[in-house]
């Protein structure tokens, strides 16, 4: 379950959050008050009742920020600090993604072949001038 993991076993932080006893456990009240949360209307993020502290319950009530985990020039470009983050390389590693591995396979067989080639091609003609 995803909200177990994101609060690192702070429920009662939760639990203050929305309102309920602070227990330590997940108990009906915790377990509603979730529900009764993610049925509200009005939220930034949308939510389904699940009754599961999801990412976007946590979100919404605070429980963190998902821009604080991302790299620092991310964050800023995202808060209009910066400029736009350079893609060169991303797009680069894209493009050679979307070649099946046997083409490059089979490149890299002609390279070394033509590279065999002149090299024989040159060696020969070393020969007939010692």
């Amino acid at each position: 379950m995803f909200g177990l993991s994101a609060l690192g076993g702070d429920l009662p932080q939760l639990q203050r959050r929305l309102g309920v006893s602070q227990t330590d456990r997940w108990d009906t009240a915790t377990l509603q008050a979730i529900a009764t949360y993610q049925g509200r209307s009005g939220q930034p993020l949308d939510m389904h009742v699940t009754g599961v502290p999801d990412p976007a319950t946590l979100i919404n009530l605070g429980y963190y920020d998902p821009i604080s985990e991302l790299p620092r020039r991310q964050a800023d470009y995202l808060a209009g600090n910066t400029e736009p983050p350079m893609t060169f390389w991303r797009d680069t590693a894209t493009i050679s993604n979307q070649v099946p591995q046997w083409i490059w396979i089979v490149a890299g067989a002609g390279m070394l072949g033509v590279g065999y080639y002149i090299y024989r091609k040159n060696h020969r003609g070393e020969k007939g001038q010692a």
